[in-house]
């Protein structure tokens, strides 16, 4: 009997030891390289608008990059940040210097004051993908860039706390 709770004891050790290792590689693959992520404190203030196809958005940092194979792949572009704006804002993606445009969600709304309240910043997320059908990707390195705007007329944008990330799918 203690020749078999001995045999047990050591298949358990054996099977543990095979799930720790295990574990520990598949989270060092989650984690992203530092070049595709990026987070900025210092307070970024910008004043600017776009109206129709003339949009004269601000380029705000930080900056990522990706590193794309020769087959394009799908990019996934995530930002978030504290913000206030003083009228209807949009938030867009600049690739590789391009163009400033929304690739998805793009309204940063005017945040309205609560009762009570002394503060008019409010948090956002917002997550583009940007496709190789797009024609803005290239093989090799690409970058990415947040520009923000006045909706239809001159806003001031202020933008606090923000992170960047880039991932490809």
């Amino acid at each position: 009997m203690k020749a078999l709770f001995d045999q047990t004891k050591q298949n358990v050790l054996y099977l543990t030891t095979v799930v720790c290792i295990m574990l520990t590689a598949s989270l060092s693959a989650l984690a992203i390289p530092p070049a595709q992520v990026a987070r900025t404190t210092a307070v970024q203030s910008e004043i600017a608008s776009c109206v129709d196809n003339d949009c004269g958005a601000a380029l705000i940092q930080p900056t990522v990059k990706l590193t794309e194979p020769a087959a394009l792949t799908p990019v996934i572009v995530t930002w978030s940040a504290d913000y206030n704006v003083t009228g209807t804002s949009v938030v867009l993606l600049s690739v590789n210097g391009g163009t400033c445009l929304a690739y998805g969600p793009f309204t940063l709304q005017e945040p309205q004051l609560i009762a009570g309240s002394n503060s008019i910043t409010v948090s956002d997320t917002h997550q583009w993908v940007v496709l190789p059908s797009d024609g803005v990707l290239v093989k090799g390195t690409n970058t990415f860039q947040v520009c923000v705007a006045g909706y239809l007329g001159f806003q001031t944008i202020n933008i606090g706390y923000s992170t960047l990330t880039v991932q490809s799918q």
